[in-house]
């Protein structure tokens, strides 16, 4: 008697799961076979996206690929790039209309970005800010490594005022090119390096406040400069920005002592609790700016956040490092320098803050502000976000290895910070009047 042929093991699946927009949930195995993804009646998955077309893309699996196909004016994007036709590999991210899809194959090794893009999801999807389909990296930092003459820096930082600020029609409302932020940064580092050098050299105690000053400054403040470039309405001048640092620094640090004061939160949830009482503290902050009936966008919002956040980051990094300096000498004093710089571009202070600003902003747009906004959902949600990331952030009962606790919630605040400006240029082109660039 013959032994039984085996058969051949099916093929493992290939699964298209939305993880964001109004199709979120959705789930669409992808085979050999030709599938349609559209609004019309004759397709495979029928889309609830008002941003899909009748007919929107053809999707057919080719090998361990997907492979995608526009069928309409209105494209798919891939890598922040719009598309008439891509393969697709396990784990990338395909926007349909406004929802986000992720190809989910069989053996597609984990990865960090990966799961930050996953943690990006979901924190999207709580704090109500659509992810950044349009963002392009390559394009966005285009500008970066051009040579630019002192008088474009100084035109950069000529805005804000009656003679400069563009009528709505002038404003440029397609993804900026920040490129100051950079220069500010190597500037900076480089008065750092210097304060350092001459410490090590002559060990004066003289050196001591500019050594903390600038060390605390670099990175916070070169933050602060790339969200002034985006401010694409230009309407906030750098007399305003400096202002609202130091006494929106001041202010936000005294409402949160007092906070720390009157709550028992930080005996119940260690540093933890200064999750949720710094940024309440900085959000209440914001209130000395809020009314301004100029400062309308949501970009200013993300700006004027920014601002606090920085005057925050600033002055509790400078107080941290004279800290361990008293205590343990100028090795950890800079060491506390470095690893809090290090750190603030990962997180902190300024995403955050500038996160609840535009939500704000984003709530009050051209209405005059009320108490009760402070209550609107659309902004009580980015405020729980960006409690739940500073309280994740400080919580040492969490530790994974090279900082990668800090690098997982870094990345998804930048997520969800790009996100708010997709949102921002969204809103100036609908008050223009004006479709999304191609």
């Amino acid at each position: 008697m013959s032994e039984p042929t085996p058969s051949t093991p099916p093929a493992a699946s290939h699964f298209l799961i939305c993880i964001a927009g109004p199709d979120q949930g959705k789930r669409l195995e992808v085979t050999t076979a030709p599938l349609l993804i559209g609004r019309g009646a004759e397709c495979n998955l029928l889309s609830d996206d008002p941003a899909v077309t009748e007919r929107f893309a053809m999707l057919r699996r080719d090998g361990n690929r997907l492979h995608v196909q526009a069928l309409s004016d209105t494209l798919p994007y891939t890598d922040g790039h719009p598309v008439t036709e891509t393969y697709l590999t396990g784990g990338q991210q395909l926007r349909l209309g406004r929802s986000l899809w992720q190809l989910q194959a069989p053996g597609t090794p984990p990865s960090v970005l990966g799961f930050v893009n996953r943690l990006g999801d979901h924190l999207s999807t709580v704090a109500g800010i659509e992810k950044p389909g349009e963002w392009n990296a390559r394009e966005m930092f285009a500008d970066v490594g051009k040579h630019h003459a002192d008088d474009e820096v100084e035109a950069y930082f000529t805005v804000g005022t009656a003679a400069t600020t563009p009528p709505l029609a002038a404003i440029d409302a397609r993804w900026p090119k920040p490129w100051v932020f950079v220069r500010v940064f190597f500037v900076t580092l480089a008065l750092y390096v210097g304060f350092v050098v001459a410490w090590n050299n002559f060990e004066n105690e003289n050196l001591i406040p500019g050594l903390i000053m600038i060390g605390s400054v670099a990175i916070p403040l070169s933050l602060l400069i790339f969200f002034l470039e985006v401010n694409v309405p230009r309407n906030i001048s750098l007399y305003q920005v400096v202002k609202l640092l130091l006494i929106g620094g001041l202010v936000s640090i005294v409402v949160s002592l007092i906070f720390f004061q009157v709550t028992n939160l930080s005996n119940l949830l260690g540093a933890a609790g200064a999750g949720i009482i710094e940024e309440s503290g900085k959000a209440l902050t914001l209130l000395l700016v809020v009314r301004r009936a100029r400062f309308r966008w949501t970009l200013n919002g993300l700006l004027l956040g920014a601002t606090v956040g920085t005057g925050f980051a600033v002055f509790e990094s400078a107080g941290y490092a004279l800290r361990a300096g008293l205590d343990a000498g100028s090795v950890a004093m800079l060491d506390t320098i470095m690893q809090r710089g290090f750190l603030s571009v990962l997180g902190g202070h300024v995403l955050w803050t500038g996160l609840v600003g535009a939500a704000l902003w984003r709530v009050r747009g051209d209405q005059p502000f009320r108490s009760g906004m402070l209550t609107d959902p659309r902004f009580l949600r980015v405020l729980g976000v960006c409690m739940a990331m500073h309280m994740i952030w400080n919580y040492d009962g969490l530790q994974l290895p090279l900082f990668g606790k800090y690098v997982i919630l870094g990345g998804a605040a930048w997520l969800l910070v790009l996100g708010m400006i997709q949102d921002g240029l969204k809103q100036v082109r609908t008050a223009q009047g004006i479709a999304a660039p191609a």
